[in-house]
């Protein structure tokens, strides 16, 4: 590991944080609390679970960075976990890649007829119909200057972070449509938006676990994304 680049690899949940660092098992209770920090074994850095979703993920790191961003022992905070790959996007199960940037996916309303309309295209309409040009807010991961080589090798995708994850076809056309997005998760964008209000540098890996498509978990690969993704890491 480069000498000043020490992570905190922040999860969304017991199951990734184990899933990747099995080896915590031995020294760490089933389940850690929210925000308690864990340091890993062999000077690899610390982790940290923070909770599924936008809402919890933001509260917690913000308490969490509100403590040690100044004085913390980490200098990186690297979002790590599994994802779901919107179809046709060049991507499979069991790659593990890097998230330059997100965008929120659910922000918006519902029209009369069902279809959804993203906020970034409802601000952008007049009274009168017409639509200016508009795009959504872009969070973005931070400089990849001073990260191990592993990390900066990895294939960078964009990112949806979203509350309610894609259960069909029609919506993930959608989605990729509204957003020109390859991956989708539940956390990202908190993450940027919040590390970069406390001026820390951050990134997101993950493991592509399952594609964000029709809802069919016999065809998930959890165990085996997080495999990958944990020896991934492992190779820092």
């Amino acid at each position: 590991m480069e000498d000043n680049f020490v992570p905190l690899f922040a999860f969304a949940s017991n199951l990734e944080f184990f899933g990747v660092f099995p080896e915590c098992k031995s020294f760490v209770q089933s389940d850690i609390r929210l925000g308690e920090i864990v340091e890993l074994p062999e000077g690899r850095g610390f982790a940290v679970v923070l909770g599924v979703g936008l809402l919890e993920f933001a509260t917690n790191l913000s308490v969490l960075l509100s403590r040690f961003a100044a004085e913390g022992p980490f200098t990186h905070v690297v979002l790590a976990g599994i994802c779901g790959a919107y179809p046709g996007r060049g991507l499979d199960v069991g790659d593990v890649i890097r998230v330059d940037s997100e965008v929120v996916g659910d922000l918006g309303v519902v029209e009369c007829d069902g279809s959804f309309t993203p906020w970034h295209k409802v601000c952008s309409t007049s009274a009168n119909g017409s639509v200016a040009q508009a795009s959504a807010q872009v969070y973005e991961s931070s400089s990849l200057r001073g990260v191990p080589a592993w990390l900066s090798k990895l294939k960078p995708v964009s990112g949806l972070s979203v509350n309610c994850c894609t259960g069909t076809a029609s919506m993930a056309a959608d989605r990729v449509r509204n957003f020109n997005v390859d991956v989708e998760s539940m956390e990202g964008a908190a993450c940027f938006s919040i590390c970069h209000a406390f001026c820390v540098p951050c990134c997101e890996i993950r493991a592509v676990s399952n594609f964000a498509t029709t809802r069919d978990k016999s065809t998930w690969r959890i165990k085996d994304a997080l495999d990958r993704l944990r020896m991934a890491i492992a190779a820092m």
